[in-house]
């Protein structure tokens, strides 16, 4: 963080925990008992110094599912966590459907600034956030919604990714594969302002242009306003899922992920699924 500290994020599950993992919680037989009023997952961040030592530790959600993913800072100080919600209450003010992409704002003091939700009526589920160099933000997953904030749904499940401001204000949308199972888990702005797109697909029609078995590795790039540029699957016939991206500062991108095949692009395999490691000039 801009502090010199660190920031986790990950989800709590408040009910199991009684209400504790907030700093400002309060017994649930106290007449001051402001926030143990949650339900089976929270978004949950905690606040580190320099050394480690915790500072703070707050969740957000609502009575159902909220589980947060990934994190990022935004120019202002403010850490924005990214992920999905089930929940239509408490701090979820503005639900679409089932599961959202859901963000929230907090400041380095642990106080919410806001939250928004994202998506349609059916299943969407955010795994990855970046800040782009003009301090907005790409929020990349999976949707299963063909209406909402959703336009040009392909099938099934599509890759999804959005672009919002800093107050959390949708900017753009698009939506990437075909007519099968498509779920992107991670985006990146690259050196040049493009956009990579990293998760797996079972499609090999419409934007997919191919398929080697079960779920590939598929790497989108993009322009920085979403638009397809091109894409590539990577995989061979068994599970072979990408899970994140980063850019050297050569230029070369390297994808982790896993694999569970030893054929077709994926020369060998060590035992049941294996760490995969793709390196793209």
């Amino acid at each position: 963080t801009s502090d010199g500290g660190y920031f986790a994020t990950g989800f709590l599950d408040v009910s199991a925990s009684g209400g504790e993992g907030n700093d400002d919680y309060r017994s649930v037989n106290s007449s001051t008992n402001l926030f143990y009023k949650h339900g089976v997952g929270e978004f949950w961040g905690i606040k580190l110094d320099a050394d480690g030592n915790i500072q703070w530790r707050r969740y957000f959600g609502g009575s159902n599912n909220d589980r947060s993913y990934d994190v990022i800072q935004s120019d202002d100080g403010g850490i924005i966590m990214a992920g999905s919600s089930e929940s239509d209450d408490f701090d979820i003010t503005n639900p679409n459907g089932s599961y959202d992409f859901w963000a929230v704002k907090v400041g380095l003091n642990g106080d919410m600034l806001w939250q928004k939700s994202f998506g349609g009526t059916g299943i969407d589920i955010g795994y990855s956030i970046d800040k782009t160099f003009d301090n907005t933000f790409l929020f990349a997953g999976d949707t299963r919604s063909s209406d909402g904030d959703i336009q040009n749904f392909k099938g099934n499940t599509d890759y999804w990714l959005i672009n919002f401001d800093n107050n959390g204000s949708m900017l753009w949308q698009q939506t990437y594969g075909g007519s099968d199972f498509d779920s992107a888990r991670s985006v990146l702005e690259l050196q040049n302002g493009d956009l990579l797109i990293a998760g797996s697909s079972k499609s090999d029609d419409l934007q997919v242009s191919s398929n080697f078995g079960q779920n590939d590795v598929w790497l989108v790039h993009a322009e920085n306003d979403g638009r397809l540029i091109s894409e590539i699957s990577v995989g061979g016939s068994e599970i072979d899922l990408a899970n994140d991206a980063v850019q050297l500062q050569n230029g070369e991108i390297i994808v982790v992920g896993s694999s569970e095949s030893s054929d077709n692009l994926v020369t060998e395999n060590k035992g049941s699924k294996d760490v995969l490691i793709l390196k793209l000039k």
